[in-house]
């Protein structure tokens, strides 16, 4: 029991998939919208989607219709946790999916260049059972297993806004104000080769305000632009800047990047493109995306790829996302262990409806 409560109590502050993330942050949702998937979630306005709520608010002031939008997103996740080299199971494998969630957000004009929105959707996911092993050294040169512990994780974390933006000379804001709130629990059972196993189950529930805000300028073929989101203790603020600029050669689409920080100093950069597509009416997006978070071992990579197709008054859109990380063994409470990679596959389709 004490092994477990120590277990509990040392969880680490992180994002991510696996044991330890299941008792803080859960898994973000990189991406709430398919068109920000499919650039490794850059959040370049998207006047098109009323998702502009949650990705960068200043993007609806650009909106000229009323707009509904939609997205739905299945997560797949593993993590991979390696053991010293005496251990006698270097390695321990978790893997699983989170439960299918989703985005709804509409945006309506009310003149003179004011727009307002509102949109409702999961940011954070807490669906994961994950296993961990201690051990313990027999001789410099060989360690036995002597606890096992085992979770079963679940909960989500959402948010609900209401939308503003507007244009003040050649710039565009917007602000998502309203409240982050969820639910969620774990139990986690210690299972230990000497002495009695244990068991212990948390439940939390969880509500606070949100903002989410943004600003974007367009100097000729160029758009700039900086998103921020707040965050508590059981969601990361982001900050970003970002540039994304059109060429002629392109017919349509644009090459950008951006840089941006995760609670302060976790550094995230990302480069995106939006290519038409050979369909009339298409478009295919890419981007790769490099995460360092604390104590890691090496960057993070995301990859991505999308596309969309608008008709009548309809744009469709899907996405895949890769994300991953890589901590060195230090970023967590257990000993022998030389680092932990986790991993998500996101699939994420949307919908837009302009009236």
């Amino acid at each position: 029991m004490k092994a477990l409560a120590i277990m509990l109590a040392s969880a680490v502050m992180a994002f991510g998939y696996g044991y330890w993330d299941s008792f803080d942050l859960g898994a973000r949702i990189p991406s709430l919208s398919a068109v920000s998937g499919g650039m490794c979630g850059a959040t370049v306005p998207d006047p098109s989607s009323a998702l502009s709520v949650f990705v960068n608010p200043s993007a609806l002031a650009a909106s000229s219709n009323v707009v509904v939008s939609a997205s739905g997103w299945y997560l797949g996740w593993r993590e991979e946790i390696s053991y010293h080299y005496t251990c006698i199971e270097p390695y321990r494998y978790n893997i699983g999916s989170m439960i299918p969630r989703g985005a709804f957000a509409f945006a309506v004009p009310l003149g003179r260049g004011f727009t307002a929105g509102a949109g409702v959707s999961t940011v954070s996911q807490y669906q994961m059972k994950a296993i961990v092993q201690e051990y313990y050294e027999i001789t410099p040169t060989h360690r036995e297993l002597w606890n096992t512990m085992f979770t079963d994780a679940y909960g989500n974390i959402s948010e609900a806004l209401v939308s503003l933006a507007g244009v003040a000379g050649p710039v565009s804001i917007g602000i998502s104000p309203g409240v982050r709130f969820g639910s969620g629990g774990s139990t986690t059972y210690a299972n230990s080769v000497f002495g009695q196993s244990s068991s212990s189950v948390i439940s939390w529930k969880h509500s606070g305000f949100a903002l989410r805000a943004g600003a974007s300028i367009t100097l000729g073929c160029t758009v700039l632009y900086s998103t921020h989101t707040t965050g508590d203790h059981r969601y990361l603020s982001f900050t970003n800047l970002g540039a994304s600029s059109s060429l002629a050669i392109m017919n349509g689409g644009y090459l950008g990047a951006e840089i941006g920080v995760l609670d302060g100093d976790n550094l995230n950069v990302t480069a995106f493109t939006r290519l038409p597509g050979a369909i009339e009416g298409s478009n295919m997006y890419m981007g790769v995306n490099g995460y360092r978070p604390d104590d890691a071992l090496k960057a993070g990579i995301g990859l991505s790829i999308g596309g969309d197709y608008s008709f009548e008054n309809y744009r469709v859109s899907a996405a895949y996302h890769f994300h991953s990380r890589y901590r060195e063994g230090t970023a967590v409470p257990v000993r022998y262990i030389n680092h932990v990679y986790d991993a998500g596959d996101l699939l994420i389709v949307g919908v837009e409806r302009s009236f």
